[in-house]
């Protein structure tokens, strides 16, 4: 137990920074200030794992070796390749953790803080612990005093692909991701942190990053708490069926004359091309759908978690959904959550028409590929049950409100909601809905009909970040009315509450934040959810109640087991 050890190993205390001592060398940060004038340091682009490159190329992350000299850790360095973007800092040398601490190191310190690792979203192929590019600014959690840090981890084809062998098992991006988390148990104490009183979260991919480190048994220790925000390792869209196939076209597509089917071989050739040939294939493969059918949302991201024939760095060798309904999985607290509109922003594609005439005329694209159904005439009917049920008979006909309803239920809601469901008969587990929608949000879209919060519009609620000209800097609440500063304090006392306590609301703590309630765990019996609006309520029974029992009885008459998502 490194708990309550006091620590002395500051070197050299700089004008605007700090140099201190690591186990595995020195390291220099930076020293800030947060408008509220909590002083703190920040830790940029320490490296937590040899850089994967050369041999080390779609093989699992080695931790990190000790070093001469002093490392820099004022400035960000690269991100990890991202499929969509291209990016000067794009680069296989990016698996980097930042940490920001509100602990004076300049003096012995005890090393008591709780300590919150962020795991970003972005769908698995996109997305950086940086500002701006991840838009993750720390001060708010400087001011909750608590240490906080932020990881990248490796994306698209350079994390996710797998040859569905032992050659290239998968999940080298998760595998990043729990190496990260040794790298925190190991070195959080020469921050301040106590490396017992860790939490994990993420938003989206993110959350279902951090579902999949519940289910790991290579990860059991390393976190003593989650909180996920919508995202889960049973969305539809946060697990890949088809690894072996996409990973065989992403390399025919980099080499056409690539033809063998030796997952040795495979491997060979990966490691041989230039990183940027690999990238710009999987920006080819990404931009191939062809049709509603193939919807990756729906179907799996290309580039995506995947359950891995054994091997010797195992991180998920069984089904998810059956791991969480033996409870066979990372028993800690946790909590869970969405918005009350997730797939709102559907709308940044524009025309929406082609999808909803799609479903309208053959709608047997709404069924779920995790029914396993086959059969061409039940999936039709099926189908038709699907569209009537959400158009109340009428079709969607164009109506962007009922597809996107649609949408926020089968991509986002049902999942997360089962899996808090699965988990209450074996763990405490809370489940929220974030519901309120204000400037700070910076909200995008309102359509009739549906609910007003989409998809990350929380994350804007707790990361410092610049949104505009027009608002530089959201630490200064001055921008924002009463109301986002009442969500602000309460989205971040409920988080880092939840972090100190493992209780979201503490007896005795910021009671008048929460304006005097209880947020009490789901039951097995009994699905209860602080709705977060202008006002927090407990609310019993499931959100989106109607859909989410008519998802559920549908699984539970048609779908083939096992389940693996839902």
């Amino acid at each position: 137990m490194l708990r309550n050890v006091f620590v002395s190993l500051v070197l050299i205390q700089l004008s605007t920074g700090i140099i201190i001592q690591l186990p595995d060398g020195q390291v220099e940060g930076t020293t800030d200030s947060t408008r509220n004038g909590v002083t703190y340091h920040s830790f940029f682009a320490l490296r937590y794992a040899q850089p994967p490159v050369g041999a080390l190329r779609f093989k699992p992350s080695k931790i990190v070796e000790s070093w001469d000299g002093i490392y820099d850790g004022t400035v960000e360095k690269n991100v990890c390749y991202q499929v969509y973007e291209n990016s000067y800092k794009e680069n296989e040398d990016c698996l980097f953790a930042n940490v920001y601490t509100p602990v004076d190191l300049s003096n012995s310190f005890a090393s008591e803080l709780a300590v919150m690792v962020w795991i970003h979203g972005g769908g698995f192929i996109s997305g950086a612990a940086y500002q701006p590019e991840g838009g993750v600014g720390p001060k708010f959690f400087m001011d909750a005093n608590v240490v906080f840090v932020a990881i990248n981890y490796r994306l698209g084809p350079f994390g996710f692909m797998s040859s569905g062998d032992e050659i290239l098992p998968g999940n080298l991006g998760l595998k990043d991701q729990q190496l990260a988390l040794k790298w925190v148990k190991q070195n959080i104490v020469y921050f301040g942190g106590d490396p017992e009183k860790v939490t994990i979260f993420g938003q989206s991919a993110g959350s279902a990053s951090v579902s999949y480190q519940l289910l790991s048994p290579s990860s059991n220790g390393l976190f003593r708490a989650a909180i996920m925000e919508s995202g889960s390792a049973l969305s539809p869209w946060a697990y890949q069926r088809n690894q072996t196939e996409i990973t065989y076209r992403t390399a025919q597509l980099i080499d056409p004359s690539f033809t063998s089917g030796d997952s040795s071989e495979l491997l060979e050739f990966l490691q041989s091309v230039p990183a940027a040939a690999i990238d710009n294939a999987s920006l080819a493969l990404s931009s191939s759908i062809e049709s509603p059918a193939d919807y990756q949302i729906s179907k799996g991201f290309f580039y995506g978690p995947v359950v891995e024939a054994p091997n010797e760095h195992s991180f998920l060798t069984e089904l998810q959904y059956g791991l969480f309904e033996a409870g066979d999985y990372n028993q800690v607290p946790a909590f869970i959550g969405m918005t009350n509109e997730e797939s709102l922003g559907l709308l940044a594609n524009g025309d929406l028409s082609v999808l909803w005439n799609a479903y309208d005329a053959q709608p047997s694209i709404l069924v779920p590929f995790d029914l396993h159904v086959t059969d061409p005439t039940l999936k039709q009917t099926i189908g038709s049950e699907i569209r009537n049920f959400f158009t109340e008979d009428s079709g969607f006909n164009n109506n962007d409100a009922t597809g996107i309803k649609y949408h926020s239920v089968h991509d986002f809601d049902k999942a997360h909601i089962k899996q808090a469901e699965l988990m209450s008969s074996h763990s405490t587990v809370w489940f929220y809905q974030f519901s309120y929608s204000g400037l700070m949000g910076d909200p995008k879209y309102n359509v009739p009909g549906c609910g007003n919060v989409t998809h990350a519009e929380e994350v804007n609620y707790f990361f410092s970040k610049w949104y505009s000209d027009a608002i530089p800097d959201n630490t200064d609440m001055s921008y924002f009315p009463e109301s986002d500063q009442k969500v602000h304090n309460r989205i971040m006392a409920l988080w880092t509450d939840f972090a100190k306590h493992l209780n979201p609301t503490p007896a005795g703590v910021d009671e008048e934040i929460f304006q005097y309630i209880t947020w009490e765990p789901v039951e097995p019996d009994e699905f209860k959810y602080l709705d977060i609006g202008e006002d927090l309520e407990v609310t019993y029974g499931y959100p989106k109640s109607e859909k989410y029992i008519f998802w559920n009885d549908l699984y539970q008459k048609y779908a083939v087991p096992p389940y693996d998502t839902f």
